[in-house]
């Protein structure tokens, strides 16, 4: 049995159309398909118990999708294989993974991620989270209602450019206490993407037992919007003084502040501190 799971919020209601076709192009390879909105599931160990290691499930959907289904299914076993069909509009994930016929197996990446503690609640995360100009730019990209593409991602870029202002930041990398002054943005990453193929931490590998904290600070306002091409090349990391890279298991976050953040690409207001760990 092959399960396809869609999220209706997922790409503005294109992974609908998706999870259609892939469907049908599974049934003509003589597989039995049931197609199910993933938002319409309830009792999530009642569903997985459902299956065994013989099915699979094909989630359709982007960075958002997998964010909730990892929170959702953290705390059960999960016996069958189960599959990311790219069909998101950021797709940050899936880059940094083997991808066969537009299909990666997430089972190894959902047993080991990273933890996000923030007003006394504690998520899981996939790729990164971060406060200051990237937390607004995804507040911004959430609220439009044009598409969310890199013209979209940009356009609301140049708009937080101009409404934002820099603060200082508190941070404590396993034990060692940091003070950063004029931050821009503070982005903690699990792998190397965000903001849909922004190289923000380019060495960064998913794989790899710990965190990257990217802090861009001390940088005039009219240059930030320089950078921001710069990054999806991963060149930024060139920008010595303004552009600072720190590695830690645990590595927490405190600011005088109240700032946008962004998690996932899902916008968080107001936050002033948070704490992540793997």
């Amino acid at each position: 049995m092959t399960i396809i799971l869609f999220n209706p919020l997922s790409s503005q209601g294109l992974s609908v159309n998706l999870a259609k076709k892939l469907g049908e192009k599974l049934i003509k390879e003589n597989k039995t398909v049931k197609i199910l909105n993933i938002l319409e599931i309830i009792d999530v160990k009642d569903f997985l118990n459902g299956f065994d290691e013989d099915d699979e499930i094909i989630i359709v959907g982007g960075d958002g999708t997998l964010h909730r289904v990892a929170n959702k299914v953290k705390d059960f076993m999960i016996k069958p294989k189960v599959y990311m069909y790219k069909a998101g509009t950021g797709n940050d994930f899936i880059r940094t993974v083997k991808v066969i016929d537009n299909l990666a197996l997430i089972n190894p990446h959902l047993k080991k991620l990273p933890s996000l503690t923030i007003n006394n609640t504690e998520q899981l995360f996939i790729n990164g989270v971060g406060i200051g100009l990237d937390g607004m730019v995804c507040y911004k990209v959430n609220q439009s209602k044009q598409l969310k593409n890199k013209s979209n991602y940009f356009k609301n870029a140049f708009k937080s450019f101009i409404e934002s202002k820099p603060f200082d930041l508190d941070v404590n990398i396993d034990g060692k206490d940091i003070k950063l002054k004029k931050v821009w943005l503070a982005t903690v990453m699990n792998s190397k993407y965000f903001g849909g193929g922004m190289k923000i931490a380019p060495k960064k590998l998913r794989d790899s037992n710990d965190l990257e904290l990217v802090v861009v600070k001390s940088l005039p306002k009219f240059l930030l919007t320089l950078l921001f091409p710069l990054i999806y090349l991963g060149l930024h990391r060139f920008i010595l003084g303004a552009v600072k890279f720190y590695r830690g298991k645990e590595i927490s976050l405190n600011t005088n502040s109240t700032l946008y953040m962004q998690v996932d690409g899902e916008d968080i207001y107001p936050v002033s501190e948070f704490k992540t760990s793997v």
